[in-house]
């Protein structure tokens, strides 16, 4: 079962709500949330046999078969990937971050982004908004805070997730057109 990140939970229980999907989560001490599947992932479309969320999916999903234990800070990959599995002499010879960037770029960069987010010195902020265009007010925001990601849905006509560090919720909110923002969320996981 996938672990997400507040925002996460959020923003996907709206795509859930657009795509008529009905998801479950369970909070854990730490903050974050383990999304509870059961069978195949309610994305899943059978018809197509594809996600439906494939070019915005969680960073869970985006790292498979990277796996990272924050509790012990260890990076490990998944016996459950079937090409890890064929391929099991690869990954025994890893011996470098190059290598790993090598065989699992994609992956290794959703992992970036997840650390970037945990181990922010700062808290991030998490902003889902519904706009035509964002263009003029991100500028404002470059000027005071750092973007983490700005991500426009494929799913939802003019809906972005923008996470942002080292500013406060009160100047997004000032920024943003309040009846365009779908939630602002300040995450401070501490581990």
């Amino acid at each position: 079962m996938p672990v997400l990140l507040p925002h996460e939970v959020y923003y996907y229980k709206i795509l859930a709500e657009h795509l008529c999907v009905r998801l479950e989560f369970m909070q854990l001490e730490s903050g974050l949330y383990k999304w509870v599947i059961k069978g195949y992932c309610p994305f899943y479309d059978y018809s197509t046999r594809s996600c439906r969320i494939h070019s915005e999916k969680p960073l869970a999903c985006r790292m498979f078969p990277l796996l990272l234990d924050i509790s012990e800070n260890k990076l490990m990959v998944s016996s459950q990937c079937n090409w890890v599995k064929k391929c099991s002499q690869v990954i025994i010879n890893i011996s470098s971050e190059e290598d790993i960037v090598k065989l699992f770029s994609s992956e290794y960069e959703a992992l970036r982004e997840l650390i970037k987010i945990l181990y922010s010195s700062k808290s991030v902020i998490a902003v889902i908004v519904r706009s035509n265009s964002l263009k003029k007010q991100l500028d404002i925001i470059r000027e005071k805070c750092t973007i983490i990601k700005v991500m426009k849905s494929n799913i939802i006509e003019n809906l972005y997730l923008i996470l942002l560090t080292e500013c406060s919720s009160n100047f997004i909110e000032k920024i943003l057109e309040s009846d365009s923002v779908e939630f602002i969320i300040e995450e401070k996981l501490t581990y």
